[in-house]
């Protein structure tokens, strides 16, 4: 049983009909939640870690699901809902699997529910700290240089506007990009470059330039525009985040500048603004 408190709804699911649900005869805000069950469920009997004749021998559970960030605009909500679910129900029933199968349960949640889906939320949510995803290969980067800088780091998450674009529908738009190609690189090797950066001020110029290749892509929108000029004058840099078509930025802030980086925030109306920095891991 889950009731989802924002969305103001609850569902409640027989055991043993997890396997066999379809996802589809389910509201999109609940689609997640049916879908994490049920993925995990069936990879738990592939594992042969429990047995489909026996499902009524599980245990029941109920899980709460509230959220105080706002949904669908690239802070990764959908991906930590799916590993909150997964990882309640092996709690519930005393099960453990390592990390790098829960990634990879979480992500074909994510691809099922969405139709497509990076590997980048739901291995951050998985795994935690700060990760290299190159190729979907996935690596810590705990200890190195960049690691050091960024957690002496502080951010904003700026909610700059409901977005206007879905993220299949920017997507392809992308795709279709005559300079896709081009641009592509020319972020790859801003990633490359962050490892070698010596500081905040070259870290926040990189965010920087890879936010104007983003805008080049047209992904981006007037109002993340003006933030993201916003961070550039008051704080080291800033830049999109998520899929983009609205939703949020991140600012790199400059503690000497933060009450006025506040004040510009506030004067062009942003719909919130959240304070966060590395947790320690």
């Amino acid at each position: 049983r889950a009731p989802l408190k924002n969305l103001n709804k609850n569902i409640s699911i027989d055991v043993g009909e997890l396997p066999y649900i379809n996802i589809n005869d389910y509201e999109n805000d609940l689609k997640y939640v049916v879908c994490s069950l049920k993925n995990t469920v069936n990879y738990l009997i592939e594992r042969n870690l429990i047995n489909l004749n026996n499902l009524n021998n599980l245990k029941s559970f109920e899980l709460d699901i509230s959220s105080d960030i706002p949904v669908s605009c690239g802070l990764g909500s959908s991906a930590s809902v799916i590993i909150t679910v997964i990882k309640s129900f092996l709690i519930a029933n005393n099960i453990h699997l390592a990390d790098d199968e829960i990634s990879k349960m979480a992500h074909s949640v994510e691809k099922e529910v969405q139709g497509r889906a990076s590997i980048t939320d739901t291995a951050t949510i998985t795994y935690g700290g700060i990760l290299k995803i190159k190729d979907n290969k996935i690596e810590s980067i705990k200890n190195s240089k960049l690691y050091n800088i960024l957690k002496s780091c502080n951010f904003l998450i700026v909610h700059t506007e409901l977005r206007k674009r879905k993220t299949a529908e920017l997507v392809n738009d992308v795709a279709k990009h005559p300079k896709k190609d081009e641009i592509f690189k020319s972020i790859g090797d801003i990633v490359e470059n962050l490892e070698s950066v010596n500081n905040k001020e070259e870290l926040g110029k990189l965010m920087v330039q890879n936010h104007e290749l983003l805008r080049e892509l047209g992904v981006s929108t007037e109002k993340l525009d003006k933030v993201v000029e916003i961070g550039k004058k008051y704080s080291y840099g800033a830049k999109l985040s998520g899929a983009g078509g609205g939703g949020v930025a991140i600012i790199l802030v400059d503690e000497n500048k933060k009450e006025m980086l506040l004040k510009k925030l506030d004067d062009l109306e942003v719909l919130g603004v959240f304070e966060c920095k590395m947790a320690n891991t």
